[in-house]
């Protein structure tokens, strides 16, 4: 439905087994993931790779308006709320980093106002994107470093549960670590420190939503050294306990199609 000069709708997406799509509009396309998880999720924004790992609830992508957006998942049910922003509403320059995985409550709560009709969200919705876009500006990197990124973000994911150092990781991507702090930002905005512990936080996440395991388990599934060591990071990052998120979130997971 249009409301405010934007398209919104909600949808349901379920899949069997391992599927690819792609999207590409003359529109930007911002969507919110709100309950529900793939088993695996790998999303692409032209040649970079922008995110891995399984979107949780509250999290979002834009897909700017001319570019071509990638997701692989091996199956589950997600529902998200999509957003349709004319490419007239909204300037995302060419050297914009990707929106990917990204959780902002303001843009959330504007997405679902949007949805339930009411047409004064459009105007603050667009502003806020903007200017979080605005704030995104870089410099892009060669192909070939490019492709060294999106390797070494394939490695750190199956390196979640071990000790994972800049060294190992600039080693692995073959620079020094100078050099793969200063790519890594420019293609994440993150450093690989940073990112190594986003995504660690997010598997925890994901943990807690989908699999009946104590929080030392998952604490040790996911990197962190000690049930304690989750909890401190958690409260730090996220603002409550692992136990809290699990309690708001386990509602979120969909039901299989027939037990609504």
């Amino acid at each position: 439905m249009e409301v405010g000069g934007l398209r919104v709708a909600s949808i349901v997406d379920r899949i069997d087994g391992p599927s690819n799509w792609t999207i590409e509009r003359d529109v930007h396309v911002l969507i919110l993931y709100e309950a529900g998880s793939y088993h695996w999720l790998e999303t692409w924004l032209d040649d970079q790779r922008t995110s891995l790992g399984d979107p949780l609830p509250g999290e979002m992508w834009l897909i700017p308006a001319g570019h071509i957006y990638r997701g692989a998942a091996k199956g589950g049910a997600v529902r998200t709320i999509e957003v349709e922003i004319p490419a007239a509403l909204l300037v995302v320059g060419p050297d914009t980093r990707a929106l990917a995985a990204h959780h902002d409550l303001a843009l959330a709560a504007l997405m679902r106002a949007l949805l339930g009709g009411d047409a004064a969200a459009a105007g603050p919705l667009v502003a806020i994107l903007a200017k979080t876009l605005g704030a995104m500006v870089g410099r892009p990197d060669s192909p070939a470093i490019t492709e060294r990124i999106n390797d070494l973000m394939v490695y750190i994911q199956t390196q979640l549960e071990v000790s994972l150092t800049v060294e190992d990781m600039a080693a692995e991507a073959g620079m020094s670590v100078n050099s793969l702090i200063v790519h890594f930002a420019r293609a994440t905005g993150r450093t690989p420190a940073q990112y190594v512990l986003r995504q660690r936080l997010r598997h925890a996440c994901w943990f807690l939503m989908n699999r009946p395991l104590s929080i030392a388990e998952i604490a040790f599934a996911t990197g962190f050294s000690s049930h304690a060591h989750l909890c401190a990071i958690f409260r730090r990052k996220i603002g409550m306990s692992p136990g809290e998120w699990r309690r708001r979130h386990r509602s979120d997971i969909l039901p299989a199609e027939g037990e609504e």
